[in-house]
């Protein structure tokens, strides 16, 4: 797992494309144990709360990765974001990240009764979404309001065609990197138990899929809509041509990242 862990340094090293919204302010809390991060606008919502998960594998990512992007989501979705920096992988393989999510998901749902709830998570974040959406089925949690899946990881397996067809078009991601992912996050625990595509789900909240059509992770996207489609039909995939792996993380300016914020504040009603 030396590779993955080196991956995390540099990761987290690498410089922001562009600087966090001035205008909102982040503070440090402890939920359960879980380190998290409000993001506060200058004009919030009186009633709703985004929970944000980072990409990164399952084994990287952090605020100093995402922090500048969601400070863009929360002050254009006029929304308190909580940013939670769940356990990594391989130290803390499944399912300790989903754990930290559940704990912190439960807490704010009884902090705050009558907020709406909704969940934005990219790349892995997004994965950690929809196993979490399984488990809140079997404990009884009441689901969020509404989800965004960007660039959404659901075959840990690795397994759908866009993996080889997009490969020469993916800067970001490719196989062998999402094979090593996979194998720290899951441990000794298999794939059929990790992996969200394998996951049973009876319902599902109203979700927004979006990816671009230049990611290994393409078909993740589309066969998870057509599945979850007929479960929740207040369901969405949004197909962005010639956008890259989690485009509003490398540009949060362009043309094709605000129109993908204005249309997640059109699916939320932000």
């Amino acid at each position: 797992m030396e590779n993955v862990l080196k991956f995390r340094e540099s990761y987290d090293q690498k410089p922001h494309p562009y600087d966090a919204a001035p205008t909102v302010s982040i503070t440090p809390v402890m939920i359960e144990g879980v380190t998290c991060y409000w993001f506060t606008p200058e004009d919030p919502s009186p009633d709703r709360i985004i929970i944000y998960l980072h990409g990164g594998g399952f084994a990287a990512g952090s605020i100093r990765t995402h922090g500048n992007m969601v400070s863009h989501f929360a002050k254009e979705l006029h929304t308190k974001i909580l940013f939670i920096e769940y356990a990594l992988a391989p130290e803390h393989p499944y399912p300790a990240g989903l754990n930290d999510t559940l704990t912190v998901y439960r807490e704010l749902a009884d902090r705050y009764p009558g907020h709406q709830l909704n969940l934005i998570g990219d790349s892995a974040g997004a994965s950690m979404i929809i196993s979490a959406i399984g488990e809140m089925l079997k404990q009884h949690l009441p689901l969020p309001d509404a989800v965004v899946l960007i660039s959404p990881w659901v075959s840990l397996a690795c397994d759908y065609p866009s993996m080889e067809e997009n490969a020469q078009l993916d800067q970001t991601l490719n196989k062998d990197m999402l094979q090593r992912f996979a194998r720290a996050y899951t441990g000794n625990v298999p794939l059929e138990v990790s992996s969200p595509k394998k996951k049973s789900l009876t319902q599902f909240p109203p979700v927004l899929v979006m990816v671009g059509t230049n990611e290994v992770l393409l078909d993740d996207s589309k066969y998870f809509y057509n599945d979850i489609k007929n479960i929740q039909g207040k369901s969405r995939l949004s197909i962005y041509d010639d956008q890259p792996h989690s485009w509003m993380k490398k540009d949060i300016y362009k043309e094709a990242s605000r129109r993908a914020l204005a249309e997640i504040a059109e699916f939320i009603g932000a």
